[in-house]
Formats: structure tokens, C-alpha cells, sequence
């Protein structure tokens, strides 16, 4: 089946024209849609492993934070109480930052002049402590 007549070929030169339009025109807007949500499933994905990798480095800091603050805290008091005696220091003491010195200082005064014990409340402190770092963090 083939037309005959020059008006025919004319109109069946125009369809198969239109034809491929209508298919040809809608074809990169579908792909760009494609290529954009695919690409915002991918950037979710990743945040999504992100954060849950970020949340397992904060439980690991919690769990350890605990035992390193009381272990810092009872190591710079003994390191005081020899200042105070007068018995001389080994270089091992002498390498702590000195206003993590002055921190355990000060808080050992306000120990002593409220009574109140840094570690009796040192679970909730490191509580609140970590769920501020992970409000900043999300």
C-alpha cells in the first residue's frame, strides 16, 4: 500500500514526520526526569549510610567517654595532690595540656567548697554532653 498521488505522498510524508516528533520530543525530557530522581535516590542513599556510620562513631565515644573521664579526672587529682605535697612529677605528667590541668583543678575546688561529686552525676553529664554533640551533628 503506497500512495499514488502527489497530495498522498505529501500527507504520508508529513505523518511519518509527525510520527517521529511525537515520539522523538518527549524522549529527553523522560530521560533528564530519570537521571535526576535517580540521581536524588542516590545522594539519600549515601546520607543515609553516612549518618548511620556517624551515629555508630557517637555510641563508640559514649561507650568509651565514660572510663576516660574518670580515669583523666583521678590521674590529674593525684597529679595535685603531689603538686601540693611538693613531691616531684615524672615527665609523664609533665606533657598535659595545662588548661586540661587547671579544669581538673578548678573542678576539684568547686567539689570541695559545694561538696557536691563530679562523680556521682558523671553518667548524666556525659548523657546531656553526647546528646548536644549529636544534635549538632544531624
Amino acid at each position: 500500500m503506497v500512495p499514488g498521488t502527489i497530495a498522498g505522498k505529501i500527507v504520508g510524508g508529513v505523518c511519518s514526520l509527525s510520527g517521529v516528533l511525537v515520539i522523538a520530543l518527549p524522549v529527553p525530557v523522560i530521560v533528564s526526569n530519570f537521571s535526576r530522581i535517580y540521581h536524588q535516590n542516590q545522594r539519600a542513599d549515601k546520607r543515609k549510610a553516612q549518618r548511620k556510620a556517624r551515629l555508630a562513631r557517637i555510641r563508640i565515644a559514649k561507650a568509651s567517654s565514660g572510663a576516660a573521664f574518670v580515669s583523666k579526672k583521678k590521674a590529674a587529682e593525684a597529679r595535685l595532690a603531689a603538686q601540693e605535697s611538693g613531691v616531684e612529677l615524672d615527665d609523664a605528667g609533665r606533657d598535659e595540656d595545662i588548661f586540661e590541668l587547671q579544669h581538673h583543678h578548678l573542678l576539684r575546688c568547686l567539689e570541695r567548697t559545694t561538696g557536691f561529686q563530679a562523680d556521682a552525676c558523671q553518667s548524666e553529664l556525659i548523657d546531656v554532653t553526647n546528646t548536644f554533640v549529636q544534635s549538632i551533628l544531624l
